[in-house]
């Protein structure tokens, strides 16, 4: 199947409002919660906590995803399903009351996470159902990521716009606006992508001895190697994410310009995705992912010489940081689609919902492990978000926030650039299984 570009489009406008739930829990609401008196060590500490709760909740909504069996489908109820648990998530989170605890925190994230899980689950594993050709496979991709990027911007644009009119709102309200953004557009969005897209007819299979599947998805070196790469880019983006606001306002002395830069991360990342898709085209999907690994490195290296004040160099260093954006996501998800031919040679089944899970899990593994991790090194070299810091700390905050995403970005690279599945293995695979049903 290769969607046309309206069916696609409906299919893929989901992914807006899934993405304008992540930039909030990455970048807003760490430091609401921090500003209504949690603190940064325990907010960075409950935020990583959660996703702990991912590592059993991840793989069980994957394999009660690919057992599910109905009259319509297996994606398709899986995914309206998820939406009135997720917007009772968003809820709790993005309204949080005056005297909120970090067991009011806690909880409200679990649910927001377990919606989140069933959610994305059903959606990417239904897009990787679509087509089975190496191709297709980025463009559908590539275009889900397109809409992820708008949403990010369209939901970035709420605070900018209270700016721009000269409004004065609270972190508080800002995360209000931005939930209340995702609850209108949720249920909207997921409608049209219900009714658009006819989910692929499944291939009925043999059950598989839960020894042999596991079996598959251990000696599965393309999974590991894959896993290992989303895990560091999750991390790399997090750490970014995390200390934006810190590094814009108090480091570069630009507070006016907060939010303005974080756009630019973004319309980069937009811009870019028809690029690389193009470029996986040519080069194959993990050769790409390095190519724009190492041009992101460049610009998170010179965070640490960029000097407080200057507009025009921050502006082209943020150019620079937001060229993988428009890369990792698309990349990873076409990628693991590949990752499953392997498992579907191997088994003769479809697993797709179990195998993103696990690219799922990593994903927000790494966001909420970096939280986790750069808060306390915040801590360590002395910084205070709400005093003022001498210029020691500040040349410590710059050396933490530099370095740490470009090592990470580095081994991205070594990682992914000789990756053992390329566009001719994976058709390869898709004769093979062919060729057994």
């Amino acid at each position: 199947m290769n969607p046309g570009f309206l069916r696609l489009t409906a299919f893929s406008t989901p992914a807006a409002t899934i993405a304008a739930l992540g930039l909030p829990i990455v970048i807003f609401l760490p430091p609401l919660y921090a500003e209504l008196g949690l603190g940064l060590t325990l907010v960075g500490t409950l935020f990583m906590l959660t996703r702990v709760f991912d590592v059993i909740s991840d793989p069980v909504f994957g394999v009660l995803g690919d057992k599910l069996n109905t009259r319509w489908g297996r994606r398709k109820p899986a995914l309206a399903i998820s939406v009135p648990v997720l917007m009772y998530g968003v809820y709790r989170v993005f309204f949080p009351e005056d005297n909120v605890t970090s067991t009011d925190l806690l909880i409200s994230m679990l649910i927001l996470y377990v919606g989140w899980t069933m959610f994305t689950l059903a959606h990417t594993a239904w897009a990787a159902e679509l087509s089975s050709d190496y191709d297709v496979r980025s463009r559908i991709m590539g275009t889900i990521h397109f809409f992820s990027l708008l949403g990010t911007l369209l939901v970035l644009m709420l605070p900018i716009a209270l700016d721009w009119f000269s409004v004065e709102a609270s972190m508080r309200e800002r995360a209000a606006l931005m939930g209340l953004f995702i609850l209108i557009t949720l249920p909207l969005f997921t409608g049209s992508a219900l009714w658009s897209t006819p989910e692929p007819v499944r291939k009925e299979a043999k059950p598989l001895p839960w020894r042999d599947g596991l079996r598959a998805i251990i000696t599965n070196a393309p999974l590991r190697r894959l896993l290992a790469a989303d895990l560091l880019i999750g991390i790399q983006g997090g750490i970014n994410g995390s200390v934006h606001f810190f590094f814009v306002v108090t480091v570069l002395a630009l507070p006016q310009y907060a939010t303005f830069y974080l756009a630019v991360l973004f319309v980069t990342g937009l811009l870019c995705v028809p690029l690389f898709v193009r470029l996986s085209y040519r080069l194959g999907k993990h050769r790409t992912l390095g190519v724009a690994a190492l041009a992101t490195s460049v610009g998170t290296i010179s965070l640490f010489f960029v000097p407080a004040g200057s507009f025009w160099l921050t502006f082209i260093v943020y150019i620079l940081s937001g060229i993988v954006i428009g890369a990792k996501d698309f990349l990873m998800r076409a990628i693991m689609a590949d990752v499953i031919d392997q498992d579907r040679v191997e088994t003769g089944i479809d697993r797709s919902a179990l195998y993103y899970s696990m690219l799922t899990l990593t994903a927000k593994i790494g966001l909420a492990a970096a939280v986790g991790i750069i808060y306390p090194m915040l801590d360590f070299v002395g910084f205070d978000p709400n005093g003022v810091n001498d210029e020691s700390t500040i040349t410590g905050v710059r050396l933490v926030v530099a370095t740490s995403p470009t090592l990470l970005l580095f081994l991205v690279f070594a990682i992914m650039w000789k990756f053992p599945l390329d566009k001719s293995s994976q058709e390869k695979l898709r004769q093979q299984y062919e060729a057994q049903t």
